[in-house]
């Protein structure tokens, strides 16, 4: 069943990281939340795009934070979910057209494990 589960999984970026999961024993089928990263260069960008992020359906917004290492203003988009592929994707296209509107980038995503908590 878990050969068939990783064989089903496209092979990009957000594949390879499921896959991974998998392999570590995360069961994907379990909701959780999950933070969608993005980057700004300006603060106003960043507030904006918080905004705008702040006004879809079941999203938690934080930030802008700076990090004063890089530079840059962050914000990070969390939407309580199973993590599969197809639903990552299509979130993580959105969010990061939206940051686009705003000169920002995505950065990534990234979720814990599942516990029975969740």
């Amino acid at each position: 069943m878990r050969e068939l589960r990783l064989a089903l999984i496209p092979g990009d970026e957000n594949g390879q990281l499921l896959k991974r999961m998998i392999e570590d024993g995360d069961d994907l089928e379990k909701p959780r939340p999950i933070d969608f990263f993005h980057v700004f260069a300006e603060e106003t960008d960043a507030q904006d795009f918080a905004a705008a992020a702040a006004a879809q359906p079941d999203l938690v917004v934080e930030g802008p934070d700076f990090d004063d290492d890089d530079g840059i203003w962050e914000v990070s988009a969390t939407r309580v979910m199973a993590p599969q592929h197809k639903a990552i994707t299509e979130l993580e296209s959105a969010l990061a057209r939206l940051a686009e509107q705003y000169r920002g980038y995505p950065d990534g995503w990234g979720c814990d494990p599942a516990t029975d908590t969740h």
